[in-house]
């Protein structure tokens, strides 16, 4: 499973959606589309001032919504704050955007609470994260009809570079795999298509976020980028 994390809206509307056109054609599998949120906790310095450009030019992000739908032809997932969902609704999100995505990845919703928003009526399902403290025995509560697992690959902000030979990550991602019976999906920390590649010698897939969010301004740097991605790990994905 080969991703990446687009910021919705930037650096405008039109270069986005040329990007997102591009990224639907490429040979991608999935797509997060990040909503912004005015305290990303979890979000870098590229990526926290792509969302600061978005909510000052107050992108209408609806009707970017909208273009996505009519135009999916991958896998959507949005990746987002608790607040921006609760905000809008559970039950309302749920019902406007459930036939557009096929998962919502809340940053800074532990699992465990997972149920909160179920119990509001939610019924997009939730991305579940694993990290290295992660109890992979209980991790199966929280397994509810979603596509994959998404290891966070280094403590801390999006941005920084992962060390992708960490045993400890690897033998935590096996042992997710292994107990869940999930595909776990690695992201943070990918810089290059090397360390795409790599990736995929232990997990399912990766998605990439900063390094494709610091190319949204210039499309054809963000199309070679991109490109180079897809064409990482093919044979770990042949001979898996």
């Amino acid at each position: 499973m080969k991703g990446i994390y687009m910021m919705i809206g930037y650096p405008d509307i039109e270069t986005f959606k040329e990007e997102f056109i591009f990224s639907q054609n490429c040979g991608l599998d999935f797509v997060e589309i990040g909503i912004p949120f005015n305290d990303p906790v979890a979000d870098g310095p590229v990526i926290s001032e792509a969302g600061e450009n978005v909510l000052t030019k107050q992108i209408n992000i609806e009707e970017l919504m909208d273009f996505i739908r009519e135009n999916k032809k991958t896998k959507i997932y949005i990746m987002t704050y608790s607040n921006i969902i609760y905000h809008y609704g559970a039950e309302n999100f749920s019902k406007k955007y459930k036939s557009t995505i096929d998962g919502v990845i809340i940053a800074d919703l532990p699992n465990e609470y997972h149920c909160f928003f179920k119990e509001e009526g939610f019924e997009i399902p939730i991305i579940p994260f694993a990290t290295t403290d992660t109890d992979a025995g209980k991790l199966t509560q929280y397994l509810d009809g979603q596509n994959f697992i998404y290891f966070v690959g280094l403590k801390g902000v999006t941005g920084s570079k992962a060390d992708l030979n960490n045993q400890v990550n690897i033998k935590k991602i096996k042992e997710v795999k292994e107990k869940s019976g999930y595909k776990v999906v690695f992201g943070f920390g990918i810089k290059t298509p090397a360390d795409a590649s790599a990736v995929m010698k232990f997990a399912d897939g990766f998605v990439v976020g900063t390094e494709v969010v610091k190319r949204q301004p210039e499309p054809e740097e963000f199309k070679k980028y991109v490109k180079s991605l897809t064409e990482s790990g093919e044979i770990y994905i042949r001979n898996g």
